[in-house]
Parts: structure tokens; sequence; C-alpha cells
């Protein structure tokens, strides 16, 4: 999962920069139909969201304490993307300035990408030692039915029946510790929730 992590935020890197370079950068889209600009940017807009939102997933489960910021960043770095789409959408072909104001969502949404990207790359550094072991204990026990079906000597036999059973053990404890992520991930959406129904002092 960490190798996975890391190849998609140099993937998400190279599609930020492409829109930078392809279609930021090039004045003329300024002056384009706003359908033109979306045929030339639908492809690598599509491929932003798909990555990023993989991203997200990886980092809440390698960080589920930090899930407030990790949606947070994540959200910032959305909703410019959305609203690009949403202006060239819903224009008229005839207002070439629509493209102009769509082109500038995209620049904020470049930037927030930029945040996005180091909070992941941050959590690529230094994930959830628990949830590492988690993933640890998980390959070990993919590997157990592997070595169920060799055939061996008795001596290493009854050393591969105790660790199979050892691993039964780890996936009842494994399985615990999930439900017990859930739970919390649960709860601190519940209190960030409440907190946003609070008001600041002096507010109406």
């Amino acid at each position: 999962m960490i190798r996975d992590l890391e190849g998609k935020i140099s993937y998400l890197e190279e599609l930020i920069q492409r829109i930078s370079n392809e279609i930021i950068a090039n004045v003329s889209y300024e002056r384009a139909k706003p359908t033109d600009l979306w045929a030339k940017s639908e492809t690598d807009i599509n491929a932003v969201k798909g990555a990023a939102k993989e991203i997200r997933d990886i980092m809440l489960i390698l960080r589920p304490e930090r899930a407030p910021s990790i949606r947070k960043k994540f959200k910032a770095f959305m909703q410019p993307i959305e609203n690009f789409t949403e202006t060239l959408r819903r224009s008229s072909e005839q207002d070439l300035s629509v493209s102009k104001q769509a082109l500038e969502q995209l620049r904020a949404a470049v930037a927030e990408g930029q945040g996005f990207i180091d909070l992941a790359r941050e959590i690529l550094r230094n994930p959830s030692e628990s949830i590492l072991e988690i993933l640890r204990l998980k390959e070990v026990y993919g590997a157990k039915e592997y070595l169920l079906r060799v055939s061996v000597p008795e001596a290493i036999y009854v050393r591969l029946e105790h660790l199979a059973k050892s691993m039964e053990t780890l996936k009842l404890r494994i399985s615990g510790l999930e439900q017990a992520i859930q739970e919390l991930l649960r709860q601190m959406d519940r209190v960030q929730e409440e907190i946003l129904k609070f008001h600041r002092a002096g507010e109406d």
C-alpha cells in the first residue's frame, strides 16, 4: 500500500504539471469556446479526480486519526475543479469570457492540489505504526494459505501447523483492530459535525 500511494502521488503530480503546462499556460485558451476548453481538459480533469480519490482513501487507511484534515484538504482541492467543470458545462458557446473565468478556477485547483500532495507525502513518510503492523500481519496471513498446500518434511510440517494456528489468532486480532478503527472514524465524524454546529461568540 505504501508503494501504491507513492506511485499514485507521482501520477497525480504529472497530471497537475501537464494541466499547468498545456492548458493554464496556454493563453489562447482564455479566448477559446468553453466546449473546446472542456474537450481539451476533460480527460486530465477526470484522471485528476480519480487519482485524488484513490490517494485520499489510502491516506485514510494509513492515518485514520487524521481523517478530518485529509478530508478538508481533499475538499479544498476538488471544489475549484468542480467549479471549473460546472462553469464550462453551463456556459453559452458565445460567451468566450467564461473560459478565462474557468481557467482561474483551474489555477486555484492546481494551488490547492499542491497542498493535498504535500499532506499525502507527509503521511507517506509517517504512516500509523499500528496500521502498518495490521497490513504486515495481513500479508503474513495471506502467505499462510500457500504454505499449507506445500508438501514438507514432518518436522517442518509441525512448525508450520503451529504457525497456521498463530495466524488464525492474528486474523481475529486484525479483525478487532479494523473494527476499532472504523468505530474511531465514525466517532470523529460525529464530533466534527457537533463542532461545526457551534457559533463564534458575537455571531448571530
